[in-house]
Protein backbone atom coordinates (compact mmCIF):
# COMPACT_ATOMS: atom_id res chain seq x y z
CA UNK A 1 0.00 0.00 0.00
CA UNK A 2 2.84 2.39 0.50
CA UNK A 3 4.75 1.57 -2.55
CA UNK A 4 1.36 2.82 -4.06
CA UNK A 5 1.02 5.78 -2.80
CA UNK A 6 4.77 6.58 -3.03
CA UNK A 7 4.18 6.50 -6.81
CA UNK A 8 1.02 8.37 -7.12
CA UNK A 9 3.12 11.23 -4.94
CA UNK A 10 5.93 10.64 -7.37
CA UNK A 11 3.64 10.75 -10.47
CA UNK A 12 1.95 14.14 -9.07
CA UNK A 13 5.29 15.92 -8.56
CA UNK A 14 6.21 15.06 -11.73
CA UNK A 15 3.43 16.46 -13.52
CA UNK A 16 3.55 19.48 -11.56
CA UNK A 17 6.90 20.01 -12.48
CA UNK A 18 6.20 19.62 -16.01
CA UNK A 19 3.49 21.96 -15.84
CA UNK A 20 5.93 24.93 -14.77
CA UNK A 21 8.19 23.67 -17.61
CA UNK A 22 8.74 25.68 -21.21
CA UNK A 23 8.08 24.35 -24.54
CA UNK A 24 9.01 25.08 -28.41
CA UNK A 25 5.77 25.79 -30.60
CA UNK A 26 5.83 22.68 -33.22
CA UNK A 27 3.97 23.87 -36.45
CA UNK A 28 2.26 20.71 -38.73
CA UNK A 29 2.53 20.89 -42.29
CA UNK A 30 0.16 19.72 -44.62
CA UNK A 31 2.29 16.89 -45.50
CA UNK A 32 2.78 15.72 -42.24
CA UNK A 33 5.72 16.72 -41.52
CA UNK A 34 6.49 19.01 -38.16
CA UNK A 35 8.78 21.55 -38.64
CA UNK A 36 9.70 24.54 -35.91
CA UNK A 37 8.75 28.27 -36.90
CA UNK A 38 11.60 30.54 -36.69
CA UNK A 39 9.95 32.41 -33.98
CA UNK A 40 8.74 29.63 -32.44
CA UNK A 41 12.51 27.72 -31.92
CA UNK A 42 12.88 30.30 -28.81
CA UNK A 43 11.40 28.78 -25.70
CA UNK A 44 8.34 30.55 -25.78
CA UNK A 45 7.08 29.58 -21.70
CA UNK A 46 3.79 28.21 -22.99
CA UNK A 47 2.76 25.44 -19.95
CA UNK A 48 1.58 21.98 -20.44
CA UNK A 49 -1.98 23.30 -19.68
CA UNK A 50 -3.82 20.03 -19.67
CA UNK A 51 -0.65 18.05 -18.08
CA UNK A 52 -2.75 18.26 -14.74
CA UNK A 53 -5.79 17.01 -16.56
CA UNK A 54 -7.40 20.51 -16.34
CA UNK A 55 -6.79 24.08 -18.27
CA UNK A 56 -5.40 27.01 -16.38
CA UNK A 57 -7.72 29.86 -16.46
CA UNK A 58 -7.04 33.64 -16.46
CA UNK A 59 -9.47 35.98 -15.02
CA UNK A 60 -9.31 39.36 -15.36
CA UNK A 61 -10.43 41.81 -12.33
CA UNK A 62 -13.73 43.26 -13.71
CA UNK A 63 -13.55 47.37 -13.14
CA UNK A 64 -16.34 49.13 -11.91
CA UNK A 65 -18.48 50.76 -14.75
CA UNK A 66 -17.45 54.19 -14.73
CA UNK A 67 -21.02 55.77 -16.47
CA UNK A 68 -24.48 55.23 -14.98
CA UNK A 69 -28.04 56.55 -16.05
CA UNK A 70 -30.09 58.27 -13.26
CA UNK A 71 -33.48 59.99 -13.48
CA UNK A 72 -33.91 63.31 -11.78
CA UNK A 73 -36.89 65.29 -11.78
CA UNK A 74 -37.34 68.51 -13.68
CA UNK A 75 -40.55 70.79 -14.21
CA UNK A 76 -42.42 67.65 -13.45
CA UNK A 77 -40.86 65.36 -15.40
CA UNK A 78 -38.54 62.66 -14.96
CA UNK A 79 -35.54 63.00 -17.13
CA UNK A 80 -32.58 60.38 -17.69
CA UNK A 81 -29.25 61.72 -17.04
CA UNK A 82 -25.93 60.24 -17.30
CA UNK A 83 -23.58 60.36 -14.90
CA UNK A 84 -20.01 59.25 -16.06
CA UNK A 85 -16.64 59.72 -14.51
CA UNK A 86 -13.81 61.67 -16.16
CA UNK A 87 -10.43 61.69 -14.00
CA UNK A 88 -9.60 64.47 -16.47
CA UNK A 89 -12.02 66.88 -15.29
CA UNK A 90 -11.34 69.59 -12.78
CA UNK A 91 -14.22 70.07 -11.55
CA UNK A 92 -17.95 68.60 -11.65
CA UNK A 93 -19.55 69.72 -14.43
CA UNK A 94 -23.19 69.61 -15.47
CA UNK A 95 -24.27 69.65 -19.41
CA UNK A 96 -26.75 69.35 -21.97
CA UNK A 97 -26.72 68.61 -25.86
CA UNK A 98 -28.48 71.20 -27.90
CA UNK A 99 -28.87 68.69 -30.38
CA UNK A 100 -30.09 65.95 -28.73
CA UNK A 101 -31.22 67.13 -25.20
CA UNK A 102 -28.96 64.41 -23.20
CA UNK A 103 -28.42 65.38 -19.69
CA UNK A 104 -25.10 64.85 -18.31
CA UNK A 105 -23.00 65.46 -15.14
CA UNK A 106 -19.32 64.74 -15.22
CA UNK A 107 -17.15 63.88 -11.94
CA UNK A 108 -13.79 64.32 -11.58
CA UNK A 109 -13.39 61.31 -9.00
CA UNK A 110 -15.18 58.34 -7.61
CA UNK A 111 -15.90 60.19 -4.65
CA UNK A 112 -17.53 63.03 -6.50
CA UNK A 113 -19.09 60.56 -9.16
CA UNK A 114 -21.33 59.55 -5.40
CA UNK A 115 -22.82 63.66 -5.32
CA UNK A 116 -22.80 64.05 -9.21
CA UNK A 117 -26.58 63.28 -9.35
CA UNK A 118 -27.15 65.83 -6.09
CA UNK A 119 -25.41 68.60 -8.00
CA UNK A 120 -27.68 68.15 -11.05
CA UNK A 121 -30.66 68.14 -8.40
CA UNK A 122 -28.82 71.74 -7.50
CA UNK A 123 -28.70 73.37 -11.37
CA UNK A 124 -32.46 72.26 -12.14
CA UNK A 125 -33.60 75.88 -13.18
CA UNK A 126 -30.61 75.86 -15.41
CA UNK A 127 -31.12 72.49 -17.27
CA UNK A 128 -34.97 73.70 -17.64
CA UNK A 129 -33.67 76.51 -19.15
CA UNK A 130 -31.55 74.68 -21.50
CA UNK A 131 -34.05 72.43 -22.65
CA UNK A 132 -36.48 75.50 -23.44
CA UNK A 133 -34.32 76.68 -25.73
CA UNK A 134 -34.12 73.58 -28.00
CA UNK A 135 -36.18 73.60 -30.75
CA UNK A 136 -39.02 71.32 -30.79
CA UNK A 137 -39.64 68.25 -33.15
CA UNK A 138 -40.71 69.15 -36.74
CA UNK A 139 -42.70 66.60 -39.01
CA UNK A 140 -41.73 65.87 -42.30
CA UNK A 141 -45.67 65.99 -43.55
CA UNK A 142 -47.63 68.32 -45.55
CA UNK A 143 -48.36 71.38 -44.02
CA UNK A 144 -45.16 71.65 -42.31
CA UNK A 145 -42.73 73.96 -43.13
CA UNK A 146 -38.94 73.21 -43.26
CA UNK A 147 -35.46 74.93 -44.54
CA UNK A 148 -33.83 73.91 -47.54
CA UNK A 149 -30.59 75.30 -49.08
CA UNK A 150 -31.05 78.13 -46.40
CA UNK A 151 -34.68 79.36 -47.61
CA UNK A 152 -38.19 78.11 -46.22
CA UNK A 153 -39.80 75.27 -47.99
CA UNK A 154 -43.64 74.20 -47.04
CA UNK A 155 -44.36 70.46 -47.94
CA UNK A 156 -47.77 69.88 -49.41
CA UNK A 157 -48.52 66.26 -50.99
CA UNK A 158 -50.04 65.37 -54.26
CA UNK A 159 -51.40 62.05 -55.12
CA UNK A 160 -49.59 61.82 -58.30
CA UNK A 161 -46.07 63.19 -59.83
CA UNK A 162 -43.05 63.63 -61.84
CA UNK A 163 -40.81 62.10 -59.05
CA UNK A 164 -41.53 60.82 -55.60
CA UNK A 165 -40.32 64.58 -54.12
CA UNK A 166 -39.18 67.71 -55.63
CA UNK A 167 -38.47 71.05 -54.93
CA UNK A 168 -39.83 74.12 -56.57
CA UNK A 169 -40.59 77.61 -55.99
CA UNK A 170 -40.38 77.34 -52.09
CA UNK A 171 -42.49 74.10 -51.69
CA UNK A 172 -41.61 70.49 -51.40
CA UNK A 173 -43.94 68.41 -53.40
CA UNK A 174 -44.51 64.83 -52.10
CA UNK A 175 -46.83 62.08 -53.78
CA UNK A 176 -48.21 59.46 -52.71
CA UNK A 177 -49.54 57.93 -49.51
CA UNK A 178 -49.30 60.38 -46.27
CA UNK A 179 -47.43 57.21 -44.69
CA UNK A 180 -45.01 57.48 -46.46
CA UNK A 181 -44.11 60.91 -47.32
CA UNK A 182 -41.63 61.14 -44.11
CA UNK A 183 -39.53 58.59 -45.50
CA UNK A 184 -39.41 60.01 -48.93
CA UNK A 185 -38.51 63.62 -47.76
CA UNK A 186 -35.77 62.24 -45.82
CA UNK A 187 -34.75 60.62 -48.50
CA UNK A 188 -34.58 63.83 -51.08
CA UNK A 189 -32.92 65.71 -48.13
CA UNK A 190 -29.75 63.00 -48.03
CA UNK A 191 -29.86 62.95 -51.58
CA UNK A 192 -29.59 66.38 -52.36
CA UNK A 193 -26.84 66.52 -49.64
CA UNK A 194 -24.65 64.02 -51.25
CA UNK A 195 -24.73 65.39 -54.57
CA UNK A 196 -23.62 68.63 -53.12
CA UNK A 197 -21.07 67.29 -50.84
CA UNK A 198 -19.74 65.18 -53.79
CA UNK A 199 -20.11 68.24 -56.13
CA UNK A 200 -18.28 70.83 -53.93
CA UNK A 201 -15.83 68.68 -51.89
CA UNK A 202 -14.38 67.37 -55.82
CA UNK A 203 -14.27 70.93 -56.41
CA UNK A 204 -12.07 71.94 -53.61
CA UNK A 205 -10.15 68.85 -54.19
CA UNK A 206 -8.95 69.62 -57.61
CA UNK A 207 -8.00 72.95 -56.42
CA UNK A 208 -5.84 71.76 -53.52
CA UNK A 209 -4.27 68.81 -55.41
CA UNK A 210 -5.76 65.96 -53.14
CA UNK A 211 -8.65 63.64 -53.44
CA UNK A 212 -10.58 61.91 -51.04
CA UNK A 213 -11.14 58.35 -50.71
CA UNK A 214 -14.40 58.33 -50.42
CA UNK A 215 -17.33 60.30 -48.79
CA UNK A 216 -19.92 59.08 -46.86
CA UNK A 217 -23.21 61.43 -45.86
CA UNK A 218 -24.22 60.34 -41.98
CA UNK A 219 -26.28 61.43 -39.37
CA UNK A 220 -24.30 63.00 -37.01
CA UNK A 221 -25.09 64.28 -33.32
CA UNK A 222 -22.69 66.66 -33.02
CA UNK A 223 -20.85 67.16 -35.66
CA UNK A 224 -20.83 68.69 -39.05
CA UNK A 225 -17.97 67.32 -41.02
CA UNK A 226 -15.18 65.32 -40.32
CA UNK A 227 -12.17 64.07 -41.84
CA UNK A 228 -10.13 60.83 -40.97
CA UNK A 229 -6.65 59.56 -41.09
CA UNK A 230 -7.78 57.58 -44.30
CA UNK A 231 -8.75 60.29 -46.12
CA UNK A 232 -12.50 59.71 -45.90
CA UNK A 233 -14.82 62.83 -45.50
CA UNK A 234 -18.15 62.74 -43.65
CA UNK A 235 -21.20 65.12 -43.39
CA UNK A 236 -24.19 65.52 -42.02
CA UNK A 237 -27.31 65.34 -44.31
CA UNK A 238 -28.35 68.40 -42.65
CA UNK A 239 -25.77 71.13 -43.69
CA UNK A 240 -28.51 70.59 -46.84
CA UNK A 241 -31.38 72.58 -44.70
CA UNK A 242 -28.33 75.31 -44.36
CA UNK A 243 -27.18 78.23 -47.02
CA UNK A 244 -25.45 77.01 -49.64
CA UNK A 245 -22.22 78.83 -48.58
CA UNK A 246 -22.31 77.30 -45.08
CA UNK A 247 -22.23 73.86 -46.71
CA UNK A 248 -19.42 75.24 -48.45
CA UNK A 249 -17.22 76.31 -46.01
CA UNK A 250 -18.17 73.40 -44.09
CA UNK A 251 -16.80 71.07 -47.14
CA UNK A 252 -13.64 73.29 -47.63
CA UNK A 253 -12.97 72.98 -43.93
CA UNK A 254 -12.52 69.05 -44.54
CA UNK A 255 -11.09 69.25 -47.68
CA UNK A 256 -8.36 71.39 -46.17
CA UNK A 257 -7.64 68.14 -43.45
CA UNK A 258 -6.55 66.40 -46.69
CA UNK A 259 -3.81 68.49 -47.26
CA UNK A 260 -3.03 69.68 -43.33
CA UNK A 261 -4.59 67.15 -40.42
CA UNK A 262 -4.21 70.33 -38.04
CA UNK A 263 -5.44 73.46 -37.70
CA UNK A 264 -2.00 75.09 -37.92
CA UNK A 265 -1.79 78.33 -40.11
CA UNK A 266 -0.97 76.28 -43.36
CA UNK A 267 -4.43 74.85 -42.59
CA UNK A 268 -6.13 78.04 -42.57
CA UNK A 269 -4.71 79.67 -45.43
CA UNK A 270 -6.05 76.43 -47.27
CA UNK A 271 -9.46 77.11 -46.22
CA UNK A 272 -9.12 81.06 -47.33
CA UNK A 273 -7.80 79.86 -50.42
CA UNK A 274 -10.83 77.67 -51.07
CA UNK A 275 -13.75 80.01 -50.04
CA UNK A 276 -11.78 83.09 -51.18
CA UNK A 277 -13.91 82.93 -54.35
CA UNK A 278 -17.37 83.06 -52.53
CA UNK A 279 -18.82 86.18 -52.06
CA UNK A 280 -21.57 85.24 -49.65
CA UNK A 281 -18.36 84.16 -47.10
CA UNK A 282 -17.07 87.54 -47.39
CA UNK A 283 -20.45 89.29 -47.14
CA UNK A 284 -21.12 87.57 -43.65
CA UNK A 285 -17.64 88.04 -42.46
CA UNK A 286 -17.35 91.76 -43.14
CA UNK A 287 -20.81 92.67 -41.67
CA UNK A 288 -21.03 94.47 -38.63
CA UNK A 289 -21.21 91.59 -35.89
CA UNK A 290 -20.89 89.21 -38.45
CA UNK A 291 -20.55 85.24 -37.70
CA UNK A 292 -18.04 82.94 -38.43
CA UNK A 293 -19.47 80.81 -42.00
CA UNK A 294 -19.60 77.79 -40.01
CA UNK A 295 -21.65 78.69 -37.35
CA UNK A 296 -24.41 81.00 -39.56
CA UNK A 297 -27.41 78.99 -39.72
CA UNK A 298 -26.36 75.64 -38.28
CA UNK A 299 -29.42 75.14 -35.60
CA UNK A 300 -30.87 72.06 -36.91
CA UNK A 301 -30.60 69.51 -34.38
CA UNK A 302 -31.64 65.54 -34.34
CA UNK A 303 -34.52 66.42 -32.16
CA UNK A 304 -35.68 69.08 -34.54
CA UNK A 305 -35.75 67.04 -37.69
CA UNK A 306 -35.21 63.36 -36.57
CA UNK A 307 -35.62 60.82 -38.87
CA UNK A 308 -38.93 59.17 -39.18
CA UNK A 309 -39.82 56.67 -36.78
CA UNK A 310 -38.30 58.79 -33.93
CA UNK A 311 -40.08 61.91 -32.21
CA UNK A 312 -42.58 63.89 -34.40
CA UNK A 313 -42.24 61.70 -37.85
CA UNK A 314 -44.42 59.51 -36.71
Amino acid sequence: MREILKAQRAQQQCQRSRAHQSCNLVITKHDGNNSFDSRAKQSTNIAHLHSLGKPLVFFKKKQPSTTRHELLKIDGRMLEVRVRLNPRARRMIVKVNPATGEISVTAPSRRGLAHALDFARGEKDWIAGQLAKAPGPVSLAAGATIPFRGASHEIRGLAKGPSPVWAADGVIWVSGGAAHAPRRILDFLKREARKAFETRAMDHAARLGVKPSRITVRDTASRWGSCSSGRSLSFSWRLILAPDFVLDYVVAHEVAHLREMNHSPRFWAHVKSLVAGNPEHAKKRDAPGGQHPARSGLRFSRNAYPNPGQSGCE
